[in-house]
């Protein structure tokens, strides 16, 4: 079982490292041993893990879904073996989140918490798509509205929620005019993320119990958040965004809140994580830093 986590531990290197010859390197090893190693991998899986050739190497099917079970089965032996040191917070923690919220919220905090915890590592990974946390060995999944799911598998930790707001650049605003209704956001263009139909998109706003919808004509639509942020600077149009990634524009006078007494649903951020990983020590240790920096930055 020693050699089979060594053999697994050096593929996962290779894959990490980009080359046998770089894992080698990293490994103090010669490139034939390292090769010899997953090729023994290999003939026990009886499957294709790498396709090589002289310029580029390939992770086939089977490969993929190997190293995501390695990342798994080394961690937990990480885990196991952090049991004689409790009081120190050890290992490698795995950390999805959203791409725009991943920069701009999760990231700028991460180093004062590999300082208090100089024996911890994180590999964030930035994606705006739904992680299977058991198969692609994910700890810690951040993720905003709509709800998590309910499971008796996964663990649902509430981070904190925030507003949105419409915003435009001044100088759209002397061109178009600034609307004071929500009914007259359909007489403007916007810069969306979604699209309704007939190139439309769709905003529900709130005010003392009542509801009004806007649909202003969508001119530019783009998945990331920061592009749609820069389009609404450069006078294109209306954008619906979180509060905190337009503060500083709106503080300079760069962008200006439209229809600022009226509101949206506020967007929860949770983070996922494995029953299993309930009270582990880099988890905690993970979640109790980002809400108590989130707690002092964003509310």
């Amino acid at each position: 079982m020693v050699d089979l986590l060594q053999k697994m531990s050096t593929f996962a290197r290779v894959i990490e490292s980009g080359s046998i010859s770089a894992a080698a390197r990293q490994l103090g090893l010669s490139g034939p041993a390292v090769s010899r190693q997953i090729s023994t991998l290999e003939e026990r899986l009886r499957v294709p893990l790498l396709v090589r050739t002289t310029r580029r190497m390939t992770l086939t099917e089977a490969g993929k879904r190997y190293y995501d079970h390695c990342l798994r089965i080394l961690r937990e032996v990480e885990d196991a073996q952090a049991v004689g040191d409790p009081g120190v917070v050890r290992g490698t923690l795995t950390v999805s989140a959203p791409v725009t919220l991943g920069i701009a919220c999760v990231a700028p905090h991460i180093s004062a918490l590999l300082a208090t915890h100089p024996a911890l590592n994180v590999d964030m990974r930035l994606e705006d798509r739904v992680v299977d946390l058991v198969a692609e060995a994910v700890d810690v999944a951040i993720r905003t509205s709509p709800p998590p799911p309910v499971t008796h598998a996964i663990v649902a930790h509430p981070l904190m929620s925030y507003a949105r707001v419409i915003v435009a650049s001044p100088t759209y605003l002397r061109r178009r005019g600034e609307p004071k209704r929500p009914e007259e956001l359909s007489e403007h263009d916007a810069v969306s993320e979604s699209r309704d139909s007939e190139g439309r998109t769709s905003w529900t706003l709130r005010r003392s119990g009542q509801e009004r919808r806007g649909q202003p004509a969508v001119r530019l639509r783009c998945h990331a958040r920061y592009a749609v942020r820069d389009a609404a600077l450069q006078h294109v149009g209306l954008a619906l965004l979180p509060a905190w990634l337009v503060a500083d524009d709106v503080k300079r006078g760069r962008l200006t809140i439209i229809l600022p007494r009226w509101e949206f649903e506020r967007t929860q951020v949770n983070a996922l994580h494995r029953v299993e990983l309930r009270g582990t020590p880099r988890v905690k240790v993970f979640l109790d830093h980002l809400r108590k920096e989130w707690a002092r930055v964003y509310t």
